[in-house]
C-alpha cells in the first residue's frame, strides 16, 4: 500500500540521491566518459548487460574491455577488435558470461551499427515499425538478439532488469546521471523500472510490493515491474523510473540507520 507518507519519503530520497555523486561507483559511469553520443550508446549498452554480481568486479570488467578498446570506440566495434580481445572460447570471462558468448553480443551489436550507423538509430527504426506506439522497448531489443547471446535475456515474462536499466540511461532527461539521448522517440513515462534484488526487497520493506506466504519480497517478473512501475507512476507522474534513485536511496539510509 502506497502512503501519503511513503510518497514523501520517495520522492525526498530521489531528490537526495539523483546527483553526480551517484556515479563514481555506478555502471553508468562509462558513458559519461564519451562525447559522441553513439559511442555513449555502445559504453552503456555493454555495461548495462554486465551490471550484475559484485559492483566492484562489474566496474574492473567493464573498464577492462573499453580499456582495451582504445579510444575510438565505435572503430573498434566496426573493425570487430574485439576479436583479439575475447579469444579464449568457452573460457568464462564473467562469471557465466564466455568469451564466445561477448563474441555472440559484439557481433550482433556491430551488424546493427552496419545497417543503421549506431545502435540508437537501429533500436528506433525496430520500435518505429511496429504497430503499437505503446509497445515496452525492453523486450524488442532483447528478440533482436540470437537465444544463443546470452548475456541478454530472452526469456518469457523476465523483468530483464539490465536491459531497462540500459534503456532508463538513455531515455530519462534532465538527469545528471541519466542521458536522455533517446527521449525524442521513445517516451520516459513508458519506461519500466529495473527490477534488482535490492530494488525488490526495499519496495517490499516500503509495503510498496505483497510479500509471498512466507514474507519474503516476490520475485521479479514482468507482471511485477508493470505493478510496481504503475504505482511509482503516482509519485512521479510521467516518470515513474524516478523511483529507482528512491529506492536505492532508502537502501542505503536504512544501512546507515542500522
Amino acid at each position: 500500500m502506497l502512503t501519503e507518507e511513503t510518497a514523501k519519503r520517495l520522492t525526498a530520497l530521489a531528490d537526495k540521491y539523483e546527483n553526480k555523486d551517484f556515479l563514481p561507483k555506478d555502471p553508468s559511469k562509462f558513458m559519461h566518459q564519451y562525447s559522441d553520443p553513439k559511442e555513449q550508446e555502445i559504453a552503456a549498452f555493454l555495461a548495462a548487460n554486465m551490471a550484475f554480481g559484485r559492483r566492484d568486479q562489474i566496474l574492473s570488467h567493464t573498464e577492462e574491455v573499453l580499456k582495451a578498446a582504445g579510444t575510438d570506440l565505435m572503430k573498434w566495434i566496426q573493425n570487430k577488435g574485439y576479436r583479439k580481445f575475447f579469444t579464449e572460447g568457452n573460457r568464462s570471462y564473467y562469471r557465466m558470461y564466455t568469451h564466445n558468448d561477448f563474441l555472440v553480443f559484439f557481433d550482433t551489436t556491430a551488424t546493427f551499427i552496419k545497417e543503421s550507423g549506431s545502435i540508437g538509430n537501429h533500436f528506433k527504426s525496430i520500435y518505429t515499425r511496429q504497430a503499437d506506439p505503446n509497445a515496452y522497448l525492453a523486450p524488442l531489443i532483447c528478440n533482436l538478439f540470437p537465444q544463443n547471446c546470452h548475456l541478454i535475456p530472452h526469456s518469457r515474462g523476465t523483468a530483464a532488469k539490465r536491459m531497462n536499466m540500459f534503456l532508463r540511461w538513455m531515455v530519462r532527461d534532465g538527469s545528471p546521471v541519466d542521458l536522455g539521448l533517446w527521449k525524442d522517440w521513445y517516451s520516459k513515462q513508458n519506461l519500466l523500472l529495473p527490477l534488482d534484488t535490492h530494488v525488490m526487497q526495499e519496495a517490499a520493506a516500503l509495503n510498496l510490493l505483497p510479500l509471498s506466504p512466507k514474507g519474503n519480497a516476490p520475485a521479479a517478473s514482468f507482471r511485477i515491474d508493470l505493478q510496481l512501475t504503475a504505482l511509482m507512476d503516482t509519485v512521479f507522474p510521467g516518470d515513474p523510473c524516478r523511483a529507482d534513485y528512491a529506492l536505492f536511496g532508502f537502501g542505503v539510509d536504512k544501512d546507515a540507520d542500522s
